[in-house]
């Protein structure tokens, strides 16, 4: 692919597509959802942590007027599904319940009150079982066990060179220890599932990143033919990872099924905070050793993350490895393990979030000690374009045929290209680091009892992900010359569709407001990993590319033949008009091109281009980055934290629109930050139940909260594979603000803190409670 050229559309900054809609009220969510003869639907909720269902006895729910059908696990397959990435495991419904909140039963009604008082008189009979709340005593082998495969899940280990090497060579080492709590996603929308049987076909509405894996884990729940199943995705407020797939859709789509009508169930808030999903709890230790000139040695660290009742996840998805791996020995060890929590998995970030968060406090330690700019210490140890990925070292890579892949291939195992060098200079000229620093645990301003410190910290992640899924795009070009891509991602306030958009537009050369988006009806877009893990820029951009470069050959062949004296090669399209560069005076529309019919031309009244490109495995090569500069205030009587300056970077590659990114950028700053600082669920010791399931009683950060001005700016880098020279843009500007802010906090006030860094914990940590 070409270097950055004068592109047309690429680059700029076009309003969002649904901008208008969103703003007028038009734009319709999943519970916005409306269709004929439909009823609604509620969900009964265990109020035990552990227990068996012995009994349950629904005749006087079923006798209440208006109620229409109930289903529990006696109506639901035997066998299990599956979501993304083990996110999640288990039955529809099951006669055990894992954790405060687990699904019991669902009612379908003619009015959500009905449903409501049908649930209170549902009797259900429980044989409770002991429940284990800690991941770390859940590894325990006398732990009480959470699921028939018992709790603990195979750890994930990634090992290099020889840590006993690497620690003769240190002159310094430093260990410490990190505790996260968990993470709410906090969606500010809630997410409504809405399913119609027609015959033995369903057709589902509700919010979802993953279209094509929902109508898959559908069908598989419901031991349907993937044919059977239609899913049309629905834009909503926000997600981060929560609307994935979910028991709420498959047990909308078992109900509806029973009742014979169109069934609708919509979450309260409390449900979408308490009964879905959430970040997990984690707990990581570790050591790292260096040299007296800054060099590290070695990294060493074990991390333990709990998957909840329902998650699988043998590892919480780390990359942070690979930007810390330029090292010559190291090992990262990550466990998994199941708890009577409500089910965790992957959130924005996931593991790049909480273990490099805890690998740049390593650094930031072993700095200290060797009294080296935090910012100096970045520039000589991150990765370098040619270093090896750490990550996919060993099986990953020996299982692969090298001689065998296609010409043009980025070298796999090692990374492509990276500007974080770049980010990290220019941030920290922008911040103003040379004027603010002033050493280790030194605060740059105190008055009375605040403390002013700053802070700088970096982050990485993958540019998507080939594994479990491929990535495919259709552009339709129509006969008056208008085109709509069908592409299976979901709209979560991203502005995906603007810039999959962009790359179709720019490649077929036609306006942007001549082409539509469908985004994520799956009867229209083909088979495609969804909008998860930092995947829609780069891998599915990628195919929207290859299938508007598909379209536009088969336009410039149908061109080449109505024009009779030019071939292909020596054709181009531009704003919709088909030229010869060599002959500027030869050109047609494509209206003219597709609504005209010559048989000798074989016009067709549509052109249809695929992706037909195979993408190169991107875990294999591909990386973004981020680079964070803080300005903190500490008050050591309050313990509270002001951030005062912020400066984001990061390297995107192309910038297909900046104020996307920018949003992305600032948002991810703003998740991050939160968690750092306020963000944190509250579990009842002894049921485990959550006791901030809402925005009362759960902080998040508010516009007041983060500085009104943050400056943004993006590398200088272009990918060799990815669409037009993009990478990836919405995960990575997530992982670099805890490490950030949590080094300012310690030049502040000198300790070094767990997460979220509250009030109480300053307190605690300066002795004062």
């Amino acid at each position: 692919m070409s270097e950055q050229q004068d592109y047309r559309i690429i680059g700029k900054a076009i309003p969002l597509k649904d901008a208008v809609d969103k703003v007028t009220g038009r734009l319709k969510f999943s519970g916005d959802i409306r269709v004929p003869d439909m009823v609604h639907g509620k969900i009964l909720h265990s109020p035990h942590p552990h227990a068996r269902i012995t009994g349950i006895d629904i005749r006087r729910a079923e006798s209440l007027p208006g109620v229409l059908g109930i289903v529990t696990h006696q109506d639901a397959p035997a066998w299990e599904w599956e979501n993304c990435w083990h996110n999640y495991g288990g039955r529809i419904l099951d006669d055990r319940v894992r954790f405060v909140g687990d699904e019991v039963a669902a009612v379908a009604a003619e009015s959500v009150e009905i449903a409501e008082a049908a649930l209170e008189l549902i009797d259900v009979e429980y044989e409770i079982l002991e429940p284990t709340f800690d991941p770390i005593e859940s590894l325990a082998p006398d732990a009480p066990q959470v699921r028939a495969e018992g709790n603990a899940r195979p750890p994930t280990e990634v090992i290099w060179g020889d840590l006993d090497s690497g620690v003769e060579m240190a002159d310094v080492i430093v260990d410490a220890s990190m505790a996260f709590d968990s993470q709410a996603y906090a969606p500010i929308g809630r997410n409504a599932c809405t399913a119609q049987w027609e015959g033995d076909r369903v057709t589902v509405w509700t919010c979802t990143q993953t279209p094509s894996e929902m109508r898959d884990a559908i069908a598989r729940g419901l031991g349907v033919p993937i044919s059977n199943v239609r899913v049309i995705s629905q834009p909503c407020g926000s997600s981060f990872g929560l609307w994935w797939i979910g028991s709420l859709q498959l047990i909308t789509v078992l109900l509806a099924r029973k009742v014979g009508r169109a069934v609708k169930i919509g979450l309260s808030q409390e449900e979408c905070f308490a009964t879905v999903k959430r970040r997990h709890l984690e707990r990581s230790t570790g050591r790292l050793g260096v040299k007296r000139d800054g060099s590290v040695t070695f990294i060493d660290l074990e991390h333990v993350h709990d998957n909840g009742a329902y998650g699988l996840k043998p590892d919480v998805g780390f990359l942070t490895v690979d930007l810390w791996g330029a090292g010559p020995h190291g090992r990262f060890i990550d466990r998994g393990v199941s708890t009577n929590l409500v089910t965790a998995g992957c959130m924005r970030g996931v593991g790049d979030v909480t273990m490099g968060a805890f690998v740049e406090r390593l650094l930031d330690m072993a700095a200290v000690e060797i009294d080296m700019d935090p910012l100096e210490f970045r520039l000589k140890n991150h990765i370098r374009a040619g270093d090896p990925l750490r990550a996919m070292e060993g099986e990953t890579l020996d299982q692969m045929d090298l001689a065998s892949l296609p010409d043009g291939w980025p070298e796999l195992g090692k990374l492509d290209g990276e500007a974080l060098s770049d980010c990290l200079i220019r941030g920290a000229e922008a911040f103003g680091w040379n004027e603010k620093w002033t050493g280790w645990g030194k605060p740059s301003a105190i008055d009375g009892p605040k403390r002013r410190a700053v802070g700088v910290a970096t982050g990485v992640h993958s540019c998507g992900t080939e594994d479990e899924y491929p990535v495919s795009a259709l552009v339709r070009v129509h006969a008056d010359g208008s085109a709509t891509l069908h592409v299976s991602i979901g709209r979560q306030g991203q502005g995906s569709e603007t810039t999959q958009a962009q790359i179709a537009a720019e490649a077929l050369g036609i306006p942007i407001d001549r082409l539509i988006v469908q985004a994520g009806d799956t009867d229209a877009a083909p088979p495609s990993h969804g909008a998860i893990a930092s995947n829609t820029s780069y891998r599915t951009g990628f195919a929207t590319w290859d299938a508007a470069l598909d379209a536009k050959r088969q336009i410039l062949e149908t061109a080449a033949l109505q024009m009779g004296s030019h071939a292909p090669d020596d054709l181009d399209m531009r704003d919709g008009v088909v030229f010869s560069p060599s002959d500027p005076a030869v050109s047609l529309t494509l209206e003219e091109i597709m609504s005209t019919y010559r048989p000798d031309s074989m016009t067709p009244p549509m052109i249809l281009g695929r992706t037909s490109t195979p993408m190169p495995p991107s875990m294999m090569y591909a990386r973004y980055f981020a680079a964070h500069f803080v300005e903190v205030e500490v008050d050591i009587d309050t313990g509270e934290i002001r951030l005062l300056d912020y400066v984001a970077t990061q390297d995107s590659g192309t910038v297909l629109n900046a104020k996307v990114l920018e949003n992305q950028v600032i948002g991810g700053a703003i998740l991050g930050a939160g968690f750092a600082l306020t963000e944190h669920l509250a579990f009842e010791p002894d049921t485990g139940r959550i006791l901030n399931p809402g925005f009362l009683d759960y902080k998040v950060m508010r516009a007041p909260d983060f500085p009104l001005d943050p400056g943004v700016l993006f590398g200088d880098s272009h990918d060799p594979v990815g669409a037009f020279g993009a990478k990836s843009g919405g995960e990575a500007p997530t992982t670099a603000p805890i490490p950030a802010i949590s080094q300012a906090v310690y030049n502040a006030i000198g300790v070094w803190l767990d997460i979220p860094m509250t009030p109480e914990r300053v307190l605690e940590a300066l002795g004062k409670i």
